[in-house]
């Protein structure tokens, strides 16, 4: 018996054994089971969130808005106006549609960006009584058949301490659907930005001043990259950046639209390339009769109207031709005026020095050759300093006289020539030799309005004004005409005082 029992105790031994064997099989089955359940279950928790912050980011579905496209007020354009309502957010937005696709991405991509970020903030920050609001609308500023300038406004109120203001804008070229920037506009020339950055840059302290505002250092927020960008304004007639609050300033100084003559800078946007894409106007004619300028302090000496003498004066030189008109000058013993524009001289100081040279008269016509009154007191100076400095290094004299372009002028310019001890000269014949390019008119105007001390308007950087001096100082030295200087036929000019 107890053989047997001892038997019976070893089997169950034996047996004992795999029960406990199965038993830690299925604890670690078990638990691989619930690891893979675990990470599967956090791995979908994580593709929810990530799925639901993403659709936060996306555009309303079209489920929520009502939108509908109609016609607009300018030329070829159409508007689509989108409109979203909820307890959260009250929004408008009006597109502008072209005839080009590419321009109409480029503004949707950044309208459907500001609107995106809009829409993140309405969504998830705390709820307030009033729904936040997002106005967005367009402005065309120039549409002609080459070119289309638009500048967007987004006005949005998120409860902050102030509603956001931005503002995008564009030029672009209807053909292509490409940006032009300022570089396209002044073919890439270093020197012509500088001086358009340098225009931009007196408009925003003039602004500024008149805010009476704290003035800034602009040397690294007003730049040819910041510029890039720009809207046509005025009918084609300036440059302008519409900045939007704290794009380029700090927020204090609001909005602000900075403005650039094109006549201030026309100089460099004289190209093939600014006049296809950009529509620069050209220069506006001469006024025939200039605005009355204020009685001179010491009357001006009388013309010397005796004696049958005139003074011919040439504008916007030396050009390409001035040398030709030289020799015609010396072959009728006849002298001149030369009104020069500065930017030009440096580069041409041989035929200035030749000007000098053979007697005749040189006088200033402003650096860049802009309409001197629309300009600020300190770029009026600068002009008239500029072309001074540059006559100087050239001939060692600096002009007494002034012609101001376009025959603007007004007490301000005046006032910078008395500084200088210089005056005003002006002309009582207008050849309008740029207009016509036809020497046998050139000649026939010259002609017929001469008058003993008659002063004569004419521009040597045109082949035809030069070719017809030959036909003007013939005709009038048949007459009994002689040419002098405009100081021979005036004399000493009063400083601060226009002539004629």
């Amino acid at each position: 018996m107890p053989a047997r029992g001892s038997r019976t105790k070893l089997i169950r031994k034996k047996q004992s054994k795999p029960e406990v064997y199965i038993s830690k099989k299925r604890i670690v089955v078990r638990f691989v089971i619930l690891f893979f359940v675990v990470v599967a279950a956090g791995l979908l928790t994580f593709i929810h969130l990530q799925f639901n912050q993403q659709l936060m980011r996306q555009p309303t579905p079209l489920s929520d808005e009502k939108y509908y496209f109609t016609d607009s007020r300018y030329s070829e354009i159409r508007s689509k106006f989108v409109i979203r309502q909820t307890s959260r957010e009250k929004v408008s937005i009006e597109y502008p549609i072209t005839k080009n696709n590419k321009i109409n991405k480029t503004i949707a991509q950044v309208i459907t960006r500001d609107d995106r970020d809009f829409r993140y903030i309405a969504t998830n920050v705390l709820s307030f009584n009033q729904p936040m609001t997002e106005t967005i609308s367009y402005q065309i500023t120039h549409n002609n058949s080459a070119a289309l300038s638009i500048i967007i406004n987004i006005k949005q109120d998120i409860h902050g301490a102030h509603p956001v203001s931005l503002t995008h804008f564009w030029t672009f070229d209807k053909k292509s659907g490409e940006v032009i920037s300022l570089s396209d506009l002044t073919e890439q020339s270093e020197k012509a930005t500088e001086e358009i950055v340098a225009a931009a840059r007196n408009n925003i302290k003039e602004t500024i001043k008149q805010r009476q505002q704290a003035e800034l250092d602009l040397s690294e927020t007003i730049t040819q990259e910041t510029l890039s960008n720009f809207v046509i304004v005025d009918g084609g007639n300036s440059l302008a950046w519409p900045i939007g609050q704290a794009s380029l300033l700090p927020s204090a100084y609001g909005e602000m639209t900075i403005k650039v003559p094109i006549a201030a800078v026309a100089k460099y946007l004289q190209n093939p390339t600014a006049r296809k894409l950009a529509n620069i106007p050209k220069p506006p004619e001469p006024k025939p009769k200039p605005e009355p300028t204020p009685a001179p302090a010491t009357p001006a000496p009388a013309p010397t109207t005796g004696n049958k003498v005139i003074a011919l004066t040439f504008d916007d030189g030396p050009g390409p031709h001035t040398a030709h008109l030289l020799d015609i000058l010396d072959q009728y013993g006849a002298k001149a005026t030369f009104f020069l524009i500065g930017s030009k001289v440096s580069g041409q100081a041989s035929i200035v020095r030749s000007i000098q040279a053979r007697g005749h008269q040189l006088g200033n016509h402003s650096w860049s050759h802009p309409e001197l009154p629309k300009l600020p007191v300190d770029q009026i100076a600068s002009e008239i300093d500029r072309t001074n400095e540059a006559i100087r290094q050239a001939t060692g004299i600096t002009p007494a006289i002034l012609r101001p372009p376009y025959g603007a002028v007004n007490g301000a310019v005046l006032e910078q020539l008395r500084l200088r001890g210089m005056s005003s000269i002006l002309w009582s014949v207008d050849t309008r030799d740029w207009a016509d390019r036809n020497s046998d008119i050139v000649c026939s105007r010259a002609v017929a309005g001469a008058r003993p001390g008659a002063i004569i308007l004419m521009h040597d950087i045109h082949q035809t004004s030069v070719g017809a001096v030959p036909c003007i100082l013939s005709a009038l030295k048949q007459q009994g005409y002689s040419f002098v200087t405009v100081q021979g036929l005036l004399g000493n000019t009063t400083p601060g005082v226009g002539y004629p």
